[in-house]
């Protein structure tokens, strides 16, 4: 049984909230926890995260865990044509290239799980290797991913349902029956993104979207170390996504 943890680096609530409490503060908790049990993870960040958080990325490299690329500033690359798609790409990664040391920027995870469908064109002829965006192996078949030589890893979209009450359990039970999972998160859920909303005096509307809150901080948090105690337990060993390529 193989797990990988994989987190995305960006900036609070993406297209809702311009802050990066998530990076500051949320990162900090994330890289202590996986620091408690000696995993670690593969973190797939912004170009703008790596602009103006420069030791967000230096720290996650320190630590001895894999970073990849999630678009410059979280745009729906869907939306892009393939120039712009291939530019933004591109810049993330040489901005993120210029705040590492040792990394081999060679993975890939596009917003809101939503690629292009010439986005492994664009993957390959920058270097990349893998890509970790298509959430079922129904959709596989029209990206092509095969001409281009790039493997998909495809995470599970648990990461709302996660944090639901009373799902933490039974997901957790049908996860470790899996020969291979690759959970992903967000830096953000591991602060209280409610506290933020009404801090910031921001439109009452914006809490009823529960994703966006339930849930997160403290219990994010709890729920995170919980799962990783009963992976230790049942003998899951954790990986980065680097170490399944081919």
């Amino acid at each position: 049984m193989k797990i990988a943890l994989t987190f995305d680096i960006e900036r609070d609530i993406p297209n809702y909230l311009n802050t990066f409490f998530g990076v500051k503060i949320g990162l900090i908790k994330i890289l202590k926890l996986l620091d408690n049990y000696t995993i670690k993870g593969t973190f797939f960040c912004t170009g703008k995260v790596a602009e103006q958080q420069p030791w967000a990325i230096q720290l996650i490299e320190k630590k001895g865990h894999e970073i990849a690329c999630h678009s410059s500033n979280h745009e729906r690359l869907s939306n892009l044509s393939y120039n712009e798609c291939k530019k933004l790409i591109s810049m993330n990664k040489k901005i993120i290239e210029n705040e590492c040391r040792r990394s081999d920027i060679i993975g890939f995870r596009t917003p809101y799980l939503k690629p292009p469908h010439f986005l492994f064109r664009i993957l390959r002829d920058l270097g990349f290797k893998y890509d970790s965006s298509i959430s079922t192996r129904k959709r596989i078949h029209y990206y092509n991913t095969n001409l281009y030589g790039i493997q998909e890893f495809h995470p599970l979209d648990i990461y709302t349902i996660f944090r639901l009450p009373f799902s933490s359990f039974l997901l957790r039970k049908w996860i470790l029956k899996k020969k291979l999972s690759i959970l992903y998160f967000h830096s953000w859920e591991a602060i209280c993104t409610r506290s933020i909303i009404y801090h910031l005096n921001l439109p009452r509307k914006s809490s009823f979207r529960i994703d966006r809150w339930i849930n997160t901080g403290d219990n994010f948090m709890i729920r995170i170390n919980n799962f990783i105690k009963d992976a230790i337990a049942k003998k899951a060993e954790f990986i980065t996504l680097n170490q399944l390529i081919n």
